[in-house]
C-alpha cells in the first residue's frame, strides 16, 4: 500500500508567504479603515468616499495590471507618470478642438505603441538596462508637457467641448477594470506572450536559447502595457474633466508600491501574477483614502506608506543571497 503524503503547513506557507502577505495586508487595511473612521465622524463606505476610492483605484489599478508584464521581465517602466500627464492634455486639448474624445485618445494610443516600442527593443539592441530609455522619456514627455502648456498660457486646461461624465460612472470604471483583468490574465497566463515574457524574468540568458526572440518578445510586452496606460489616462482626465502640468506626478512610483503591496516579485519570473496587481492596487488606495479618515496627518501618510512599503518589501521579496532579488 501507498502511504498517504502528509500536509505539511509550513512547506505550504512558506511557499506562499507572498500571496498570504499580500491578501492579509488588504483584508487588515479593510478591518482597520472599517472600523476606526466612524470614530472620526467619517466612514470610509459611504457613497462620497466610496467614490474618491474607486476613482483611485481605477487608475492605479488599469496601470499596474499592465505593468504586470512589464514587470514580469525584470524591468520596470519609469515613464509612465509622465505618459499619463501627456495623453490626458492631449485628450482634452483635442476634445475641446473636434468635440470628440476619439481623436486624442486615439494619438494618444500611437504615441503610446512608439514608447513601448522603443522601451522595449532599446535594451536588447543598445545592450542597456531599460529603464534607461524610460527615464529619457519620462524627461522628453515632461517637457513636451512644459510647452504645451506655455503654448496655452495656462498651468490646467479643462474639458468643455465633450461630454465626459460617463467616465465618473464607479459601474464603467469596474467593467473597465474587469475586462482589462480579463484579457490581460489570457495573454499572461495562457498564450506565449506571457509564458515568454516570465520565462525572460526568470533567466534571459536560459530564455534565449531556448528560441524566445529577445526582442519581439520583450516590445510586445510593453505593447500590452501601452493600452493599459491609455485606458488609465481616460479615467484620469474624466474624473475631474480637465487636465493640467501636473497630471500623473509620481503615478510611476504608485505602480511600483502597488505591485509590491500585491507580492509581485521585483526580479519578475514564474512567481509573477496579474491578480498581485489588483491587490496591490486595492491596498495602496485604501491607504492612500483611508489613512486621513483616522487621523494620520496628510504630512504623516507618506511616512506610513514608507514603513509598511518596506515591511512588505522585508517579507515577500527576501532571500538567502540579499534582501532584494537582483
Amino acid at each position: 500500500m501507498t502511504e498517504t503524503k502528509k500536509f505539511d503547513f509550513k512547506a505550504w506557507v512558506k511557499a506562499h508567504a507572498m500571496d498570504l502577505a499580500a491578501y492579509g495586508g488588504l483584508v487588515v487595511c479593510i478591518i482597520i479603515f472599517t472600523i476606526f473612521p466612524p470614530f472620526f465622524g467619517e466612514n470610509l463606505w459611504s457613497a462620497a468616499k466610496l467614490s474618491t476610492l474607486m476613482s483611485s483605484v481605477i487608475v492605479t489599478a488599469l496601470l499596474s495590471v499592465g505593468a504586470v508584464f512589464i514587470y514580469s521581465m525584470g524591468c520596470m517602466d519609469i515613464s509612465v507618470g509622465g505618459q499619463v500627464g501627456l495623453y490626458a492634455t492631449i485628450i482634452v486639448v483635442m476634445g475641446n478642438k473636434t468635440g470628440s474624445l476619439i481623436p486624442g485618445i486615439l494619438l494618444s494610443l500611437v504615441i503610446a505603441l512608439v514608447i513601448g516600442v522603443v522601451n522595449g527593443a532599446t535594451g536588447q539592441l543598445l545592450h542597456i538596462y531599460p529603464i534607461i530609455s524610460s527615464v529619457v522619456f519620462m524627461m522628453i514627455l515632461n517637457g513636451l508637457r512644459s510647452i504645451i502648456y506655455n503654448g496655452l498660457g495656462t498651468r490646467s486646461v479643462t474639458l468643455s467641448g465633450a461630454e465626459y461624465r460617463m467616465f465618473r460612472s464607479p459601474v464603467l470604471m469596474l467593467v473597465v477594470l474587469v475586462v482589462e483583468f480579463l484579457i490581460v490574465s489570457f495573454l499572461f497566463n495562457y498564450t506565449k506572450l506571457g509564458k515568454n515574457a516570465k520565462a525572460i524574468g526568470a533567466n534571459p540568458t536560459a530564455a534565449e536559447q531556448s528560441g524566445i526572440h529577445p526582442i519581439l518578445y520583450r516590445v510586445l510586452p510593453y505593447l500590452v502595457f501601452a493600452c493599459c496606460v491609455v485606458a488609465a489616462s481616460v479615467f484620469q482626465m474624466g474624473y475631474t474633466g480637465s487636465a493640467s502640468d501636473s497630471t500623473g506626478t509620481g503615478f510611476e512610483m504608485n505602480v511600483m508600491v502597488a505591485l509590491i503591496l500585491g507580492g509581485m516579485p521585483l526580479s519578475g519570473g514564474m512567481r509573477s501574477k496579474v491578480s498581485k496587481a489588483v491587490v496591490g492596487a486595492f491596498t495602496f488606495s485604501l491607504l492612500e483614502v483611508g489613512l486621513p479618515l483616522i487621523g494620520v496627518p496628510s504630512n504623516m501618510t507618506f511616512f506610513v506608506k514608507a514603513v509598511i512599503f518596506i515591511i512588505v518589501v522585508l517579507i515577500t521579496c527576501r532571500k538567502q543571497s540579499g534582501t532584494l532579488p537582483r
